[in-house]
């Protein structure tokens, strides 16, 4: 059984909204909350913004736009192998529901095959939410 949707003059679909299958973290280069581990903490491995807000459990405030370096510690067995073979440099990152930028170019600068990647968020322009999950494309 298949569902269609109409929209018709003056529907809008705002900022969150996905249409579509959402991808399910852990899989497929799709990252969750349980990959970057707890506590998130601003100036750590996992975020190098010092004034970074935390808005756990769905995302993270990156706010100064020279430090958007991100850690992800734990990735999943299922990551583990889709970074195997994806390589480093300038990637396709699609944030999740409610961040204020829906897809960003990242500098994937760490994919050593240990559980852990490493990235920067290229283009930010002031303070920017990136919720879980995202996913690698």
């Amino acid at each position: 059984m298949s569902t269609t949707i109409t929209l018709g003059p003056g529907i809008t679909l705002g900022a969150g909204i996905i249409v579509g299958l959402t991808p399910t973290a852990g899989i497929a280069g799709t990252v969750g909350p349980d990959e970057i581990g707890v506590p998130v903490l601003p100036g750590s491995g996992k975020l190098q913004d010092g004034s970074a807000t935390v808005n756990d459990p769905i995302g993270f405030t990156i706010n100064n736009d020279g430090s958007t370096g991100v850690g992800i510690p734990y990735l999943s067995a299922s990551n583990q192998t889709f970074f195997a073979t994806y390589g480093t440099g300038t990637k396709t990152v699609y944030w999740g529901p409610g961040s204020t930028v829906p897809f960003s170019s990242v500098n994937l600068v760490d994919n050593s095959g240990n559980g852990t990647i490493t990235f920067f968020i290229l283009g930010q322009v002031g303070p920017a939410t990136y919720n879980y999950p995202f996913t690698f494309v």
